[in-house]
């Protein structure tokens, strides 16, 4: 979930980040070709306003009196604001007391165009408008002049630092508060997400069968679906194991009446042996179906449960049940080893390997677990005279003996190994330390 949030909260984040910037460059750029324009028509105005009040010679001679001049900053020295007049050859013809140092243009504009631009001379950045124009005297004289216009550019400069330091600041802070608020919406948005996982870890923790609550529209057929399989899938185990103890609760009699046959002595010895064979066979085939049964395997949601007080307790019932020899069953399991496997299916494994341990070993078992990267590992292991020099996969198939020397049909290990792979887990038979024989099982922890 927090991942989940992490990225939800990463990408707005990013779109975000590109819409302020990509809204301050707008309006940055905005506001400047605007400036520019106000500076163009006013300087514009002021030129139109020049040339309404220029007198030209006949000689070509440009006259333009201080005292008619438009702007009074015209007529004072170095004001920031100045007015010259180029001839056809680029000399000075004419300037403005306010101008001190000559302008020197890169470009001048052609007859009747007007040229807005930045020149960068001594005394600093100027803003000027330049203009080329023709006159004609009285005398039918034509004069080729261009009009430069100019204004010091620092002012604007740093009307334009001020604003650009105001608008980022401004928009700075506002993202700031939209990713707050994003925040709060994604952690709001979330809340039934989080309710959600809340419930599903409260279904393992508890073996509740159903999540509860009322959840938004888009995540109700979700939660209805995981309730409907969680439902079938107690359905689905309950009629499996009904099924088959009612099949063997209806085969008890006629397993009966033939058992009852099979001690018939009036029937022949070679009659009765067969008999007395297929029903023991029968018989442990029933059996070893029931236990199979028994087995609840891997469902969905499945609390995890401790392992070391199911192995202790079954440690102490087997002491008992092998006084006479003098078993010790040693368990070295943390109490923080836990595993999502039924309590059922986890007593019963235990059970039929511990007890094989004991059956075949010579006095002594270890049970060891613990959990790696999730995952559960368990090895039973006996001094006993392990499982011989041959394949050990055969042993884990119904019916198989290692030992036939002692009393017992082979459902042990097979029984085991259905539930380790009803568990999607792996079952090993080695040899331990001691040449004793060693199951290892690993368990899957999803």
């Amino acid at each position: 979930m927090n991942s989940l949030r992490a990225r939800l909260l990463a990408a707005t984040a990013v779109l975000l980040l590109a819409f302020i910037v990509l809204t301050g460059v707008a309006l940055e750029t905005a506001v400047s070709e605007r400036a520019d324009q106000a500076e163009h028509d006013r300087l514009q105005g002021l030129s139109y306003a020049l040339l309404g009040s220029a007198e030209i010679t006949d000689d070509g001679g440009f006259k333009l009196a201080p005292r008619v001049l438009p702007e009074s900053d015209l007529t004072r020295p170095d004001s920031g604001l100045y007015a010259l007049v180029l001839d056809e050859d680029g000399e000075t013809v004419w300037r403005s007391p306010s101008l001190l140092d000559p302008i020197e243009l890169d470009t001048v504009p052609a007859v009747g165009e007007w040229q807005f631009m930045r020149v960068y001379p001594e005394q600093g950045t100027l803003i000027t408008l330049s203009f080329g124009f023709r006159w004609v005297t009285d005398a039918g004289k034509d004069y080729r002049y261009t009009l430069v216009v100019a204004e010091d550019a620092s002012t604007f400069v740093k009307q334009m630092q001020r604003f650009r330091g105001v608008l980022w600041a401004l928009l700075s802070a506002s993202a700031l508060v939209l990713l707050v608020v994003e925040l709060l919406i994604l952690r709001w948005g979330l809340a039934p997400l989080r309710r959600l996982a809340r419930n599903l870890a409260t279904l393992q923790a508890h073996e509740k069968r159903r999540i509860e609550g009322r959840y938004p529209d888009e995540i109700q057929p979700l939660v209805s679906n995981l309730n409907t399989m969680l439902s079938n899938d107690q359905a689905r185990l309950t009629r499996y194991r009904n099924a088959l103890g009612d099949l063997a609760h209806s085969l008890k009699t006629p397993m009966a009446v033939l058992r009852g046959l099979a001690e018939d002595e009036r029937l022949e010895e070679n009659q009765r042996r067969p008999l007395r064979n297929q029903l023991a066979r029968m018989n442990d085939i029933l059996d070893y179906q029931l236990q199979k049964a028994a087995a609840a395997g891997k469902r969905s949601l499945t609390a995890s449960i401790a392992i070391a007080p199911i192995a202790e307790k079954l440690g102490r019932a087997l002491t008992k049940v092998y006084a006479e020899s003098g078993t010790r069953f040693r368990v070295h399991i943390a109490p923080e080893v836990k595993a999502p496997i039924d309590e059922g299916d986890l007593t019963e494994l235990l059970g039929t390997l511990m007890d094989n341990a004991a059956k075949y070993g010579n006095g002594e078992v270890d049970v060891r677990a613990e959990t790696r990267d999730g995952d559960l590992h368990l090895q039973i292991d006996d001094n006993g005279k392990g499982f011989g020099d041959g394949s050990t996969e055969r042993l884990l198939e119904r019916g198989v003996r290692a030992d036939t020397s002692r009393e017992g049909q082979g459902l042990g290990l097979a029984v085991a190994a259905e539930i380790v792979r009803s568990y999607t887990g792996e079952i090993t038979l080695t040899h331990c330390e001691q040449g004793g024989a060693r199951v290892a099982i690993v368990l899957p922890a999803g």
